[in-house]
C-alpha cells in the first residue's frame, strides 16, 4: 500500500443530484441511495450522482495520488457500457490528486488542525444503461489498493410483478 492508501478515509454517497461549490462544500439532494429507479422507456437508470470523499491527516498535506471509481457487478467484475463510438468500455473514473491544506476566507485555520480533503460528484444526469434486477458496486482504489468498506452498493429494480391469474 503506498502512505496515502494505507492513510486514506474514504467516503461515498449516492444520491439524486449532487454538485461540489466552490468552497470545497456538497449540496446533496436525495442523498443515501441504494436503489436506483429505472425508465424502460430509453432503458437507462434514473438520474443519479456518486460523491467521493478522500481524507488524509494533516502529515500528508502535498501528497499526491491516483484515484479510480470503478462500477462492478454483483460478482465483483468491472461493468462495460457503450462509449461513445458504441464499443464497450469499463466504467471507470481515474483522477490524480494533491492534498492541499484547509484553508478558510477571512479566518485563520492552524499548520495541522485538520486533515486534508478532496471530494467531487460523477454526475449521471441522463441516467446508464445498466441491467435490472442487478447489483452493482461503486469501488474507490486508491494508488491501485483498495479496501473493503471503499465501496457503495446499489440496486436497480425491474417493474412491480403483475397480478397472478388463475
Amino acid at each position: 500500500m503506498s502512505e496515502v492508501s494505507d492513510a486514506a478515509t474514504v467516503r461515498l454517497l449516492l444520491a439524486d443530484y449532487a454538485a461540489v461549490d466552490a468552497a470545497n462544500k456538497l449540496n446533496v439532494i436525495g442523498g443515501g441511495l441504494t436503489i436506483v429507479g429505472f425508465n424502460p422507456e430509453p432503458g437507462l437508470t434514473a438520474p443519479f450522482a456518486v460523491v467521493v470523499s478522500v481524507g488524509v491527516p494533516p502529515g500528508l498535506y502535498g501528497a499526491e495520488c491516483s484515484v479510480e471509481i470503478i462500477l462492478e457487478d454483483s460478482s465483483g467484475e468491472p461493468v462495460s457500457l457503450p462509449g461513445p463510438t458504441g464499443e464497450a468500455q469499463t466504467m471507470r473514473v481515474g483522477q490524480a490528486i494533491t492534498f492541499g491544506r484547509p484553508t478558510f476566507p477571512v479566518a485563520h485555520v492552524p499548520q495541522g488542525v485538520m486533515g486534508a480533503r478532496v471530494q467531487w460528484v460523477l454526475a449521471f444526469s441522463t441516467g446508464l444503461p445498466l441491467a435490472v434486477g442487478q447489483r452493482y458496486v461503486w469501488r474507490v482504489k486508491i494508488d491501485h489498493d483498495t479496501r473493503d468498506d471503499w465501496i457503495e452498493e446499489f440496486f436497480v429494480p425491474g417493474p412491480a410483478p403483475g397480478p397472478v391469474i388463475g
